[in-house]
């Protein structure tokens, strides 16, 4: 994992913050070339809230990983703990976590799915934007809110 702290103009500019707040940026790698950025706020600006998973917004962040029992001993040993046993669903083995700030994160193994869904997974999306979702995806794009 890589670590940047973020120089104070892009600190004021970027997130507003003039207090003198330091901003350091971890980069994640992931396997295939992309990254997850993690943002360390010092100090905070309040304290930790509890996660609510049906509050609107991003509740969960999900990672693709290989081989999920090596990943969860290899993370065990580095302190992480998992807030539930490994589950299946349709092939796919998948469990949570939580991040520092208490947000959840969920490591899924696609398993015999991953290559299906990567050639798939785009299809079926643009067969959803026009079909069973076209208003939830135009909604979306015109920014109203979700329907309640």
């Amino acid at each position: 994992m890589e670590a940047l702290d973020v120089p104070e103009d892009q600190v004021r500019d970027i997130y507003g913050l003039e207090d003198g707040t330091k901003v350091t940026l971890f980069l994640l790698r992931t396997g295939n070339g992309g990254f997850v950025e993690l943002f360390h706020f010092q100090p905070l600006g309040g304290e930790h809230q509890k996660v609510v998973w049906n509050r609107p917004g991003i509740t969960h962040l999900a990672l693709d990983v290989k081989k999920l029992p090596k990943v969860m001993e290899r993370l065990k040993r580095e302190g992480i703990e998992f807030i539930c046993p490994v589950k299946n669903n349709l092939g796919t083995d998948f469990v949570f976590t939580r991040d520092p700030d208490g947000n959840l994160v969920e490591l899924i193994d696609m398993k015999k799915l991953y290559w299906p869904g990567r050639i798939l997974g785009g299809i079926l999306a643009k067969i959803n934007t026009r079909g069973k979702y076209r208003t939830l995806y135009e909604d979306i794009k015109d920014n109203k809110p979700f329907p309640s």
